[in-house]
């Protein structure tokens, strides 16, 4: 198992350990504690910090921080980029950090993979909690693997990924597609995606708008703004963007073999951090 991998495994032994600890309370605490969308550490020190910093930017949605390798300087995800702000929360620098101490490392790259691993059991427990009819499923029949996709029929990229889903398939890989109109509510995107949630044939209208750019004029109650509330809250800012079953987000097209790769990969991760929470647990 590479640096990463064992990266991986750690930071979600410990935010699972943390969940699982927490099932002994009433389930309206663990509800509230999963729903929290932001994982800010909650020393003094980063309270005093947070503080400071909002009186500076009142409007900044913070959803991860922590501090950062460079001294002085904390490391603070907001609306999906990372920047790093000094402790007095006088000074903001955006770009990335590298480290030259052992080589070149890309220590942004580093701080956006914890924020995500952070952030990951909040994705998974909003999606459980989409009913399937809201959703749009292409079910492969030997179901191993189940990906999330934002999507919006205007994409591109969203086009080329929906002409892979029979190759995914094919490799046990299930897409459940929620609903990203990247223009907003109201948009020609949103109409487009209202008259295929709306369908009587989602699938159907699904694959007429994706490979065939044909719409209908179906209208009902749809999901939509629900789904663009998900949106917010995991921070997509693109589509394309996969959130795979430990709630692990990846903003961007994969091929059939690379999918089978990522959905293995974070399987395996999510099922030794599980394992490892429970041992933790029954300690």
């Amino acid at each position: 198992m590479n640096n990463l991998a064992r990266l991986s495994v750690l930071i979600l032994t410990l935010v699972f350990s943390q969940m699982a600890c927490a099932e002994t309370t009433e389930e309206t605490t663990t509800q509230a504690a999963t729903d929290k969308q932001s994982t800010v550490t909650t020393t003094n020190d980063v309270d005093t910090f947070l503080a400071n910093l909002k009186l500076k930017v009142p409007s900044m949605q913070i959803d991860y921080a922590a501090m950062s390798p460079m001294p002085g300087f904390y490391e603070v995800l907001t609306d999906g980029q990372l920047i790093y702000v000094s402790e007095d929360a006088n000074y903001l620098l955006s770009g990335r950090l590298f480290s030259l101490q052992d080589g070149v490392v890309d220590l942004s790259a580093m701080a956006k993979e914890r924020a995500d691993l952070m952030r990951a059991p909040m994705r998974k427990a909003k999606i459980d909690r989409v009913p399937e009819e809201e959703m749009i499923l292409f079910k492969a029949d030997n179901e191993q693997y189940r990906v999330t996709v934002f999507t919006d029929v205007d994409c591109g990229w969203c086009r080329k990924l929906h002409r892979e889903i029979p190759n995914y398939n094919e490799l046990g890989i299930s897409v459940q597609y929620l609903a990203y109109p990247r223009a907003g509510m109201g948009s020609s995107s949103y109409v487009k995606l209202r008259s295929v949630w709306c369908a009587a044939d989602k699938q159907a209208a699904m694959n007429t708008a994706k490979l065939d750019q044909e719409f209908g004029t179906d209208t009902c109650a749809d999901p939509i703004a629900q789904h663009l509330d998900l949106v917010n809250d995991f921070g997509i800012r693109g589509t394309p963007a996969l959130v795979f079953e430990s709630g692990r987000l990846l903003q961007s097209f994969l091929a059939p073999d690379d999918m089978l790769k990522a959905v293995k990969r974070d399987k395996e991760t999510l099922a030794a951090a599980n394992s490892t929470a429970q041992e933790s647990a029954s300690d």
